[in-house]
C-alpha cells in the first residue's frame, strides 16, 4: 500500500490515512495486549519498569526520527521509525506503531518524502499513548 509514496514529492496526514488504513481504525492502546505483557511479566514492578523504559526509549526514537528528518537521513529515519514501531507494538501502542511503521517505509525508499505536520502527528500519538498508559495504570492500581 505504501508503495504509492515513492510517487509523491510529499507525504502528508491524508497519505498516511488512505496508505495505511489500519492506522485510522487502530487504538491507542491495545488493552489486551497491554495487559497480557503485565500478566506474562507477573510482577507490577518489574512491569513498571518495562513501561518506563518503554516511554524513555520512545522518546529519544521520537527524537532522533525528528533529528533525521532535519538532516534528511532516509537510513537513520527508517531505522529509528522501525524500532518506534517495534517497541510500540509490543507494549500495545498501536497507532503510534502504524506511524512508525510508515516512516519506516518511507525511509526506505531512500528520500523522506513527509510534510512536517506528520511529526507533529507522531508526537500527538506519543502524548496520547503516554495518556491512555497512565489512564490503565491508575484504574488497575485501585483494584
Amino acid at each position: 500500500m505504501v508503495e504509492a509514496i515513492t510517487n509523491r514529492a510529499i507525504a502528508n496526514i491524508s497519505d498516511l490515512r488512505n496508505n495505511c488504513p489500519e492506522y485510522v481504525n487502530a487504538q491507542i492502546l491495545d488493552i489486551d495486549i497491554f495487559q497480557g505483557l503485565r500478566e506474562s511479566i507477573g510482577d507490577d514492578l518489574l512491569f513498571s519498569d518495562l513501561v518506563t523504559i518503554y516511554l524513555g526509549s520512545a522518546e529519544d526514537l521520537i527524537d532522533a526520527i525528528q533529528v533525521a528528518f532535519t538532516a534528511q537521513n532516509a537510513t537513520a529515519f527508517s531505522i529509528a521509525s522501525h524500532t518506534l514501531k517495534s517497541t510500540s507494538s509490543s507494549i500495545g501502542a498501536i497507532k503510534l506503531s502504524q506511524i512508525g511503521r510508515y516512516f519506516e517505509k518511507i525511509g526506505k525508499t531512500g528520500e523522506i518524502t513527509i510534510a512536517p505536520e506528520l511529526l507533529d502527528l507522531l508526537i500527538n500519538e506519543y502524548d496520547r499513548a503516554i495518556a491512555e498508559i497512565r489512564l490503565f495504570v491508575l484504574k488497575s492500581m485501585a483494584e
